[in-house]
């Protein structure tokens, strides 16, 4: 089975979370891992199955992972998908993100065959920016309270050991399912 396992990360939570699953994967089949921002044209390489991992931007894959997928064609394939994200993944912002990345990859006819969230530490830039629109419009949505201060602080830490590892059985399940059952 032939898998690309391409991501787009901006402050390196997602491609820890790529290589961490790159690792546990690169043994069950024939795996290529791509960072998206080193693909200009498109991929020579036909795949069995897609792994495509993004960090979360207002609630869906980012734009470069979005617009990725469009110039690559994954359109009607079988795909696994994971996002980073600044929240926990119980937070329902998560939910929403993961929820709508589906929906973009469904749109294109694409089959889910599994998900992923994993937090990851917030881009410092988007909290100056969430402080600069709270104090300009205190029914920002993205409000700087004493919660969300709370959750960036704690953010710092992810992708932890566990959240890596997690990514890792979860995808290395997958394989293992797909390769018994032999369904890709």
């Amino acid at each position: 089975m032939k898998i690309l396992l391409a991501y787009s990360s901006k402050t390196k939570n997602t491609k820890k979370v790529a290589e961490a699953i790159y690792e546990q994967i690169k043994d069950q089949a024939e795996v290529d891992l791509l960072d998206i921002k080193k693909q200009r044209k498109k991929l020579e390489k036909e795949y069995d199955f897609y792994i495509l991992g993004a960090w979360t931007d207002k609630t869906n894959a980012n734009k470069n992972m979005q617009r990725f997928i469009d110039q690559q064609q994954i359109h009607n394939k079988d795909v696994a998908l994971f996002l980073t994200c600044g929240v926990p993944r119980e937070h329902y912002h998560a939910d929403d993100s993961i929820n709508n990345y589906i929906a973009f990859m469904e749109e294109r006819n694409n089959r889910i065959h599994e998900t992923f969230v994993c937090q990851g530490k917030v881009d410092p830039k988007v909290i100056i920016v969430f402080k600069i629109l709270t104090w300009r419009d205190p029914n920002f949505i993205h409000k700087m309270t004493p919660d969300l201060a709370d959750m960036v602080k704690e953010s710092r830490s992810h992708p932890d050991i566990k959240d890596l590892t997690d990514a890792q059985d979860c995808f290395d399940n997958l394989l293992n399912y797909k390769i018994t059952h032999a369904t890709v």
